[in-house]
């Protein structure tokens, strides 16, 4: 069964990855980057493209597309999302800014990564699906 949530309030991120829209906690999203070429973590699922250094830290670079069950997209972009415990970097298409999202934050789906998804939510005319940092680090960290 959904936990229903509230209505969001709160500032967020806003980026794309291919034709699909998500949104960060902007108190998450430590910064915008291009990245350089990766390293490969053997044996790692595909959504993980590899690892860079940045500022003295190793950061994973997780495909949206991939992981959410689409298509990857060959993006050197991503969203630094900084949690106490570790920074994550999710590919970004296309970055539209901090703004408002609206909506409810229902999980989006009762398995997997859409867990984490939350929504229907919209920012502008956009529809967007809010991501749980920390609920998605746990989901990334066990391996998913």
């Amino acid at each position: 069964m959904a936990v229903h949530e509230p209505e969001a309030r709160q500032s967020y991120l806003v980026f794309a990855c291919g034709s699909s829209w998500y949104a960060v906690p902007a108190e998450s999203a430590a910064e915008v980057v291009t990245f350089p070429e990766l390293t490969r973590v053997p044996g790692s699922p595909a959504h993980l493209l590899g690892v860079f250094a940045h500022r003295g830290e190793v950061i994973p670079v997780v495909d949206m597309g991939l992981l959410v069950g689409g298509a990857s997209q060959s993006s050197r972009r991503a969203v630094l999302v900084r949690l106490p415990r570790g920074t994550l970097a999710l590919t970004a298409s296309t970055v539209a800014g901090v703004s408002p999202v609206t909506g409810t934050l229902d999980p989006l789906g009762p398995t997997g990564v859409h867990v984490h998804l939350r929504g229907p939510a919209k920012s502008g005319p956009r529809d967007v699906a809010v991501i749980d940092p920390e609920g998605l680090f746990d989901h990334l960290s066990q391996g998913a």
